[in-house]
């Protein structure tokens, strides 16, 4: 019987390994030395449901730690300067470095797609992805930081990913670029909803539009039970397996 339990403690070890979040590397807005915004306005409505992913296109592509805050403070002076926004337009930035640069966070309202800036979380990956896809460190990121939101409260369990060219109407804009999209439409929650650009239904919104087409599309996530129960069949097949 004792020889069960440290079968029984590789296996849990394996199945607790950490979380894509754990291995986030994050340089917050002091780290890469962000301007205050003008203005602020608070989240109100989370848990969300949404992830947006965008490229930036221009500035272009950054692979070290010193270009990828450079890239970041050109991103936020387009937008304040020329754009006259409050503060950079994105909850996060990723460069191709591997790390998660915050822009406006979990907390406040962003400016990255009209419409979805109180009710989905903006990640830009910084370079032109038109053709060519992010590199694996990148990518790593974007999944290490959506893990990210789950794990701490901002993101329902059962969320999903879509696109800027398809949070807006058709045509509206080429984000995130070929590249990017030929990668994230193979991602576990990924939606292919697609914002028609036509009028809404009275008491219809995107969200609850976007909600509803998702909802069938994309099979919910394992549930805390399905863990549970797991773990339950897992020990009794070694108790067998020891007898």
């Amino acid at each position: 019987m004792k020889t069960i339990w440290p079968i029984y403690s590789l296996l849990l070890t394996a199945i607790n390994a950490q979380s894509l979040c754990d291995k986030a590397s994050f340089v917050d807005r002091a780290g890469w030395g962000g301007r205050e915004p003008t203005s602020i306005t608070n989240l109100t409505r989370k848990p969300f449901s949404f992830y947006v992913i965008h490229h930036s296109y221009d500035p272009p592509n950054c692979y070290d730690d010193t270009s990828c805050i450079e890239r970041v403070k050109q991103i936020q002076d387009l937008h304040q300067t020329t754009f006259g926004w409050a503060d950079v337009g994105y909850h996060f930035l990723v460069g191709e470095n591997g790390k998660v640069y915050e822009g406006r966070g979990w907390n406040r309202q962003a400016a990255h797609s009209p419409g979805w800036n109180d009710d989905a979380f903006g990640i830009c990956i910084m370079g032109d992805f038109r053709t060519a896809p992010p590199n694996e460190k990148a990518l790593n990121a974007v999944r290490s930081w959506i893990d990210c939101g789950i794990k701490h409260g901002h993101v329902k369990e059962d969320y999903y990913i879509i696109t800027h060219r398809q949070s807006q109407r058709p045509g509206y804009t080429e984000c995130p670029g070929n590249g990017t999209m030929d990668v994230v439409n193979k991602w576990p929650r990924y939606c292919s909803f697609q914002n028609p650009g036509t009028p809404l239904d009275a008491n219809e919104t995107l969200l609850s539009l976007a909600n509803n087409f998702c909802g069938k599309e994309v099979p919910s996530p394992s549930s805390a039970s399905t863990y549970f129960i797991t773990h339950v069949i897992l020990f009794f097949l070694l108790l067998i397996y020891s007898l």
